[in-house]
Formats: structure tokens, sequence, C-alpha cells
């Protein structure tokens, strides 16, 4: 079997597993974060090195847009302060990459964004990142596994 088939069958077998899990066990997180979490994993490279840059960089932008939020109420809230607060976070996601921990800017762009997307800009919890920043987690920990089972579906063929 070639690469390609072995990830895009590992891939679809990990999102089903987790997928049925997800929805038949009723837990509290959103399918689709995980979702983007898994491909910031893919995107980010091999092995625990792409699985700590992934996490790392997804969180961050967890922390980043909580970040935004909270500065932009307690400035008021208006268009263009919202804007230029929106500007600076992201700003800060660049320059974080200064560390290579922290130097995957898609997935801190992504963390940010579906930190955002899920909770909005006007009602920002601690809780809230926290789901979101476990489920971005979790979609780069099934990437991982799909990597793994990749590799085992290779070597069985």
């Amino acid at each position: 079997m070639n690469a390609m088939t072995a990830r895009g069958l590992s891939l679809g077998v990990v999102v089903a597993v987790w997928t049925a899990i997800s929805h038949f066990g009723k837990l509290p997180l959103q399918l689709w974060p995980v979702i983007v979490g898994l491909g910031c994993f893919v995107a980010a490279g091999a092995g625990i090195p792409g699985l700590q840059k992934s996490v790392a960089g997804t969180v961050s932008g967890v922390v980043w847009a909580l970040l935004y939020v909270t500065v932009s109420g307690a400035l008021g809230r208006q268009e263009i302060v919202d804007a230029l607060v929106l500007g600076a976070a992201v700003f800060g996601i660049v320059a974080q990459a200064q560390v290579p921990l922290l130097s995957y800017t898609a997935g801190a762009i992504a963390g940010a964004g579906v930190t955002i997307g899920v909770m909005g800009i006007r009602v920002v919890t601690f809780q809230g990142g926290l789901r979101v920043a476990i489920a971005l987690t979790l979609g780069s920990v099934l990437g991982y596994a799909a990597e793994w089972l990749q590799g085992r579906i290779r070597s069985r063929v």
C-alpha cells in the first residue's frame, strides 16, 4: 500500500472512531476544533516534534485569543479598538516564533481563530478556553495516533 493511501486510511479511521466516541459519549467538546487540531498536527510534521509544535502552537493561540477578547472588552470593545487589539495579538503570535517551541505560527493563528469561533468575542471564560485547548490538543494527539497507525498499516502490507 502506498504512503498516501495508508495515511488517508489511518486518518479516516482515527476521525471515525473519535467522532463515534464524541457522539455516543456526549462529550462537552465540539468536534470541529478537534479536527482543526488534527490538521495542525499533520501540517506541523511528524513524530513527537510535530506533536509538540502543534500543541504548543495551537494552545498559545488560545491564550492570545483570550487576551484579545479580555483587553478589547476592558477598552470598551469599539470597532477600531477591537481591530487594533486583534492586530496586536496577531503581532504577538508572530513575535513568539522567536521561541522555538512556539514557532508554529500557523498553528497559533488556527488556535486563536478556533477560540474566537467557539466562544465569540463577547463572553470569554477560562473554562471555555480550556475546553478549546483540550479539543485542539486532542486533535494533535489523534494525528499522532493516526501516524502510528499508518506505520502499522504499511508494515503489514
